[in-house]
């Protein structure tokens, strides 16, 4: 790991660097499932819901039971007996969450929580649901990603999804060498960092990377402090393409585009996006995902873009681990609400 100025910035590096520890440790937690379901609802904000996105994402071609992901405060109409419900908050003091937690029981659902502690613990308690505590040091809530994706592994697998503990545990090895490589002074994500000085990101996914491109907005917003924005090719080029071609700030701006190969297609598609954003002399950074299997390149890709907003905080003497503006939103909140 490496050795910053302050010590904000090295918390906020070891909480970066434990990612793929938490993972090891997530997997092996019990899920608390003891019945198979046709839907996994999972219920969360910021990385609390980027958990349930990934698998809703890498699971769309390949898992017989559904995963969606529940950012709204109502349940939609085809949640019945078949759908487990799975609330998550780091912090257990999430007021969207907690309302739909709250919602889900009122619905007869099975729920699990997933959570640190707070209030959602508290309601797990007193209402006797299944309930997976996250361990271990305390962290920032975004930096729970590793906990949030391994225990939302082991949820999805024992409610009838395949195999996933198997298959994050055989990455693991390769996760930690990535670590490595995106530590490294010369590696993708400081060379991202430096790119990205002057300029305000934006975060292109290809259509299995939406959820890591929204997951890196939120990490640059949140770490590095700075105004990001996040899209998915190739609806881009049905509507986004006609600001980068035309307008003049065009420049002002960087998009950052996160590959994956696997679909000759889309990569085709990726190719000729790129080559027109290069002839309008639009900065490009492009990050190439590595892994045997879709699940790995997104979690690759979790972990250049966490590293990228690290570096970029670190450029620019920021304390990442400080969250005033979200503090003030949630007493803004419990005002308008009389909570």
């Amino acid at each position: 790991m490496m050795d910053f100025d302050t010590d904000s910035l090295n918390k906020m590096a070891e909480e970066i660097s434990g990612f793929t520890d938490d993972l090891s440790e997530a997997i092996a937690v019990d899920s608390c499932v003891r019945k198979r379901y046709k839907h996994v609802l999972i219920c969360g904000m910021g990385a609390s819901a980027i958990g349930g996105a990934i698998f809703a994402d890498s699971m769309y071609y390949s898992s017989k039971i559904s995963v969606d992901v529940a950012k709204t405060m109502y349940l939609p109409e085809w949640v019945d007996k078949d759908t487990l419900f799975v609330a998550c908050s780091y912090s257990g003091e999430t007021y969207e969450t907690i309302f739909m937690y709250k919602l889900a029981l009122d619905a007869g659902l099975d729920v699990v929580a997933v959570t640190h502690g707070g209030t959602l613990k508290e309601l797990s308690e007193q209402n006797g649901n299944p309930m997976i505590l996250i361990e271990g040091r305390s962290m920032q809530p975004r930096s729970a990603i590793g906990w949030f994706i391994g225990t939302l592994a082991t949820i999805i697998e024992d409610a009838g999804g395949p195999g996933l503990r198997h298959q994050i545990k055989s990455m693991l090895p390769r996760l930690r060498g990535y670590r490595k490589e995106m530590e490294a002074e010369d590696g993708i994500a400081w060379r991202i960092a430096k790119d990205l000085e002057g300029h305000v990101p934006v975060v292109y996914g290809a259509p299995d990377m939406e959820a890591i491109a929204v997951r890196m907005k939120n990490q640059l917003n949140e770490n590095s402090k700075i105004i990001a924005f996040s899209g998915v090719v190739p609806e881009f080029n049905h509507n986004e393409v006609v600001g980068w071609y035309d307008d003049p700030y065009r420049t002002k701006f960087m998009p950052v585009v996160i590959c994956d190969d696997r679909l000759v297609e889309i990569s085709k598609i990726l190719k000729a996006t790129l080559d027109l954003l290069e002839s309008r002399d639009v900065p490009v950074s492009v990050i190439d995902t590595k892994g045997e299997s879709l699940l790995e390149r997104m979690i690759y890709g979790i972990m250049v873009g966490d590293h990228i907003s690290l570096y970029i905080a670190a450029l620019h003497g920021i304390d990442p681990c400080n969250v005033d503006p979200i503090v003030d939103i949630k007493t803004r909140m419990k005002t308008v609400l009389n909570r």
